[in-house]
């Protein structure tokens, strides 16, 4: 999943790869309007991303994946191809295995039924404090960042005896389930308001990233 910041980058680096027997597929995720703080309008001025313009548009967070894959038309390709899963994870995360333990630990659940969502977490470090948590909130349990977590709590938060589980954001999830929760607009995602200055005036301005939901979809 590419921006429009990497795109073409992108498509640069993946020609030398178009002799090769391996199928390499990008889609771009979307492409959404900061937003002044004070008046709550748009700060881009038109729908142009170069010059002037381009600090006016943002790409959200990782949680758009569910939205611009399916949009992408790739969902339904790999689902016409018989693909069940697919595993995510960040492109500069050179610690990310496709594990088939965890694959089998999908397809193996009691009664037959199949896990929808699996997030890999692990042990949090003093190296992880600022990574997303998992926590329980309202009887669901709910991935947490430091974004959402307020200035006066945000030592608590990166506190490694009291939140001990550090998310990899390696994610294995159902191409069906995606499809299904897409197509009835029943995905539950929150949103992060992120703050940001603008150099040549020092305006303020907010983006808004959607975050990616924890549990079974």
């Amino acid at each position: 999943m590419n921006s429009f910041n990497t795109d073409e980058d992108t498509k640069k680096i993946l020609q030398k790869y178009n002799h090769h027997r391996v199928k390499i597929h990008t889609f771009n995720q979307s492409r959404y309007p900061r937003i002044h703080k004070e008046s709550l309008l748009p700060v881009a001025a038109n729908l142009n991303v170069t010059g002037q313009n381009a600090d006016g548009w943002y790409p959200p967070g990782h949680g758009d994946i569910y939205a611009s894959f399916y949009n992408s038309g790739l969902l339904d390709q790999l689902i016409k191809q018989g693909k069940e899963y697919i595993f995510v994870s960040n492109i500069d995360n050179l610690g990310a295995t496709v594990d088939l333990h965890i694959l089998h630990h999908l397809v193996s659940q009691p009664n037959g039924k199949r896990c929808e969502f699996v997030m890999e977490v692990t042990d949090k470090t003093r190296a992880d404090v600022k990574g997303g948590t998992l926590i329980q909130y309202e009887g669901k349990l709910r991935l947490l960042e430091i974004a959402q977590v307020p200035k006066s709590h945000v030592d608590e938060f990166k506190s490694v005896s009291k939140f001990k589980i550090f998310n990899t954001n390696n994610l294995w999830i159902s191409l069906p389930a995606i499809k299904r929760l897409q197509e009835q607009n029943a995905m539950d995602m929150e949103i992060i308001v992120n703050p940001k200055v603008r150099e040549e005036d020092m305006k303020h301005f907010v983006t808004l990233v959607p975050l990616v939901c924890t549990g079974r979809l």
